[in-house]
């Protein structure tokens, strides 16, 4: 953009989205406390059992998911550190900018600073606005070791791929080898979401470098093999027979890859009509044709059979929504469409390059400008019609600025202080908000209930019951 006044504006709009993306996270974040689903269970059979007795158990008796099992079961709460979980969500949430901050960097560093800033600002703004659900992706630790953690991690090795064919030789190549191998290996052991995507990324990658480049590459193979093993790890657990066989629908394999697809298609139309980024791609697209133009020191990243990259691309996005429907015959959770609009995001943009290379190569680009200021005009009432309709964007600011989320912070907080009182029979009322952004679910009516049981244990009492009758202050 050559006009320096519209060149500021688009700078400080980019800053204020990405402020108003980023602060309520992290406001939020120190209202947020452990969560009665799952967390409590984690921790109470660690302090039972011992990590490494926990990590088998739940190996042979639920999930192989053998890293965000070693993540929950290590959680603050297992050190007695209650408090810990309000510095959670701002740390997952600035690790996910920083790792993709350093894929953008990586990516298009032939660019300025400010336009690599930009972009990941932008990108960022991109995912908050379209989150199906902000609690599973950044409070609720179950989940965030299932699926943000992977997805960073994921970035991480996309970064260190493309850096890969630049490191000089010498110590730091056996070295980001371990460091690939590791990210790989944990990204593949959080979840069965990433390590559908990371698999098939790894595959086409490599096969991409022998099929058509003529090219072994002993890196990429290697990587390939870590990530079949790892694989055989999560899959061979007795827990994932038990956790299937627990769902009628599970392991029909042409039925769901048909509600994949089918899912895919409609979510897609979805997200290019409410959020903005078709105009954002036109403003994206003088930034790719620099970098595909000849000379550039990235050019080679892109210059791929666009249709070959599209068809991939479509592939792998439905091949992540697979796993729920081969795995518990239901479309996927909120957490999992999370991480599925993150990659169709990075896709979408990096898709977009390749085919501005090709349409380069041909001469069959445009060298037409669209006005600067009706570009501006049309993103700008775009990103303004995204925000008002995205739930994510209004659901934290609502949590914050009702007061909700401080009122469920002073709850919460004395219900802990009530629980760590002896007793052997203990009522709670409920608590008297539940903001959505920072809660999944309360313990039960039932003593019996998993979660209560949890609660009791990790708490040393007997019996932990939640009675409707009485108020959140209540205890007896």
């Amino acid at each position: 953009m050559k006009h320096p006044l519209l060149d500021r504006l688009a700078t400080i709009t980019v800053v204020l989205l990405f402020l108003l993306a980023y602060v309520p996270l992290v406001l939020l974040s120190f209202h947020n406390h452990p969560s009665p689903a799952d967390d409590y269970c984690f921790a109470d059979t660690t302090l039972r059992y011992g990590f490494w007795q926990a990590q088998k158990y739940y190996y042979d008796g639920w999930t192989g998911r053998y890293f965000s099992n070693m993540l929950v079961h290590g959680s603050p709460l297992v050190w007695g550190w209650y408090d810990g979980y309000r510095f959670i969500p701002v740390l997952v949430v600035t690790a996910l900018l920083l790792a993709l901050y350093g894929l953008v960097n990586e990516l298009i560093r032939t660019e300025s600073l400010k336009t690599r800033l930009i972009a990941t600002a932008t990108l960022f703004f991109l995912f908050i606005l379209a989150m199906q659900s902000t609690v599973e992706a950044f409070f609720w630790m179950a989940a965030i070791a299932t699926y943000t953690v992977p997805t960073i991690l994921t970035l991480c090795l996309l970064r260190v791929i493309s850096r890969w064919y630049q490191l000089p030789s010498g110590p730091i190549k056996p070295l980001t080898v371990v460091w690939a191998s590791f990210l790989v290996f944990a990204g593949i052991g959080s979840g069965e979401t990433n390590l559908i995507l990371l698999l098939l990324l790894l595959l086409a990658i490599a096969g991409y470098r022998l099929l058509f480049l003529r090219t072994f590459d002993p890196f990429l193979a290697w990587l390939v093999v870590v990530a079949f093993v790892s694989a055989w790890l999560l899959f061979r657990a007795p827990g994932n027979a038990i956790r299937m066989g627990g769902n009628p629908h599970s392991g029909e394999l042409i039925t769901s890859m048909v509600s994949s697809f089918g899912w895919l298609g409609r979510w897609l139309a979805t997200w290019l009509v409410k959020t903005p980024i078709l105009p954002l791609s036109v403003l994206f697209l003088p930034i790719a044709r620099r970098l595909v133009r000849s000379g550039s020191a990235v050019r080679e990243l892109f210059m791929l059979p666009a249709g070959l990259v599209t068809l991939v691309y479509i592939g792998i996005l439905a091949a992540t929504i697979f796993p729920s429907y081969y795995g518990i015959g239901i479309p996927p959770f909120a957490r999992t469409m999370n991480v599925l609009f993150i990659f169709f995001a990075l896709g979408w943009f990096y898709v977009l390059t390749v085919w501005v290379g090709w349409f380069e190569r041909r001469g069959k680009m445009s060298t037409a400008q669209i006005g600067s200021v009706a570009l501006l005009a049309v993103a700008g009432v775009w990103i303004a019609g995204s925000i008002w309709f995205s739930l994510s964007i209004k659901q934290l600011y609502k949590d914050w600025l009702s007061g909700n989320a401080a009122t469920f912070d002073r709850e919460m907080t004395e219900r802990h202080e009530r629980l760590t009182q002896p007793a052997d029979t203990l009522r709670l009322g409920p608590i008297s908000v539940y903001p959505p952004s920072l809660f999944i679910e309360d313990i039960k009516p039932e003593q019996k209930h998993w979660w209560n049981r949890c609660h009791s244990g990790y708490y040393h009492h007997k019996v932990i019951i939640l009675d409707s009758t009485l108020t959140a202050s209540t205890l007896r």
